[in-house]
């Protein structure tokens, strides 16, 4: 016998609606078109996700770097420009604040005097190695300055290509030619490659490592220009192959064709033994400007069309911009164009400039200037030219003044600071430190004035050339 089948329960529409959970609507809030990319960008956003290790790539920036910066004028003379608004004419100069006015001159002195004496090879002076710091750190990424303590402090400046960055030992914690500590963060060691492609092992101790980092356990710098790079250096071919373009263009002159009209085979002849046979063709394959070429019959000469390209100049200012920007000034001054610049405009940019460039005085300042200082101050203290006392009290007061800017509209930026001086929104000090100027030595300065203005009117009293009173 057949087994009968339950018959399904009946149930009604309310009782089934009760027991059927609703799905909940999922709402996506964050729904980023780079996650979904359509089959166009699909490759271009997925190479993003394949990060690039820094480290590895840093020397052959270093090296695209190093040639944008003496093949493309632009890049050339923006390092000249960096330097002149960085150090200004000066370079930075000591100022030591204790209450030892004797001191504070004395250590000056020796400081300038040592200036010129730094080298550890006698060629060059401190305000070339600020120069040349500079300009490594952002052609390079990065600056290696070695401290030679002894009777005097003597510095010299390491390529970063000599630390090489080929130099790689997991098991001894060396990383791109530098060894580390176990954190892999502290240097324990530099390795100098020399000539005969042996290293020179230098203490970190003796090595001042200046560099702009991305990442905390990054090893090496990156070239300040590496976002330029392809821009600068596309432009620049650009602008080169367009006026080669136009050079052909206008060498080319034209043709000369040779017809006749009463040969019905213009391009055959016969030979010895009454053959016909075809006509040898001299096709001319040098042009030289300003001659004309007789063809043979049967070659239609074609001419190359002058070119005139479109938007080129759009197309090279917007590049421009761009590399500015990426280097952190504004385009003016990265090319020197002021033709569409006006108060207002060159103001706003300028402020935001001279922001920047200070921002990078002090960076040089904490890593360079300071660090240096501390060092000599050390050898000098070893060498008894300066007591532990006053070698604490100078440690502790000094600073590198760095210049100043000069207004841009001297009128109406002196007359803003006057009005922000009485309404209290600014102080005099204030003012003078946008200058570059410290208030003690401008107070100094003016003290000398008026015991100058004195002597004067004490001699021009003495000589009757005017009254006492």
């Amino acid at each position: 016998m057949k087994k009968q089948q339950p018959k399904p329960t009946q149930l009604s529409h309310a009782t089934a609606k009760a027991l059927i959970k609703p799905i909940k609507t999922k709402l996506n809030f964050f729904k980023y078109p780079s996650l979904e990319p359509n089959r166009i960008n699909s490759y271009e956003i997925h190479q993003l996700l394949k990060n690039s290790d820094l480290d590895k790539v840093s020397q052959r920036l270093r090296n695209q770097a190093r040639s944008i910066s003496t093949s493309v004028s632009l890049t050339s003379g923006f390092f000249e420009m960096l330097c002149s608004e960085i150090y200004g004419e000066q370079g930075f100069i000591l100022d030591v604040t204790t209450h030892k006015k004797t001191l504070n001159q004395t250590i000056q002195k020796a400081f300038f005097k040592w200036e010129d004496e730094c080298c550890k090879y006698g060629v060059y002076d401190f305000g070339d190695y600020e120069e040349l710091i500079l300009t490594a750190l952002y052609r390079d990424g990065e600056a290696f300055i070695r401290l030679s303590k002894g009777e005097q402090l003597k510095i010299e400046l390491i390529d970063a290509d000599d630390i090489t960055n080929d130099l790689m030992d997991e098991k001894r914690s060396i990383y791109y030619g530098i060894a580390y500590e176990k954190n892999q963060i502290t240097p324990k060691t530099y390795h100098q490659q020399l000539k005969d492609k042996t290293y020179r092992l230098i203490p970190a101790n003796e090595i001042i490592h200046i560099k702009k980092t991305a990442l905390m356990k990054q090893k090496r710098g990156v070239s300040k220009l590496a976002s330029a790079i392809f821009d600068a250096h596309s432009k620049d071919k650009l602008k080169k192959s367009e006026l080669d373009r136009a050079r052909l263009a206008s060498e080319i002159t034209g043709f000369l064709v040779h017809k006749d009209e009463n040969s019905l085979m213009p391009n055959v002849e016969y030979s010895e033994n009454g053959e016909i046979e075809q006509k040898e063709i001299n096709i001319p394959n040098v042009l030289q400007t300003g001659t004309f070429e007789l063809l043979e019959d049967g070659i239609t000469p074609h001419f190359v069309n002058p070119h005139n390209p479109i938007n080129m100049e759009f197309f090279l200012k917007s590049t421009d911009r761009d590399v500015a920007r990426s280097l952190g000034v504004s385009y003016s001054t990265y090319t020197g164009d002021l033709s569409d610049v006006n108060y207002s405009s060159i103001r706003q940019g300028t402020i935001a400039e001279r922001r920047n460039f200070k921002r990078i005085q002090n960076f040089i300042k904490r890593k360079f200037h300071n660090v240096i200082f501390k060092a000599w101050l050390e050898c000098e203290l070893l060498a008894g030219r300066i007591k532990p006392k006053d070698y604490i009290l100078i440690s502790e007061n000094f600073n590198f003044k760095a210049q100043g800017w000069e207004y841009i509209d001297p009128v109406k930026e002196v007359n803003a600071n006057k009005i922000a001086i009485q309404a209290g929104f600014k102080t005099i000090s204030e003012v003078l430190r946008e200058k570059g100027v410290e208030i003690d030595d401008f107070m100094d300065e003016l003290d000398k004035e008026k015991e100058l203005v004195k002597k004067l009117r004490e001699i021009k009293i003495l000589k009757g050339e005017i009254n006492e009173h």
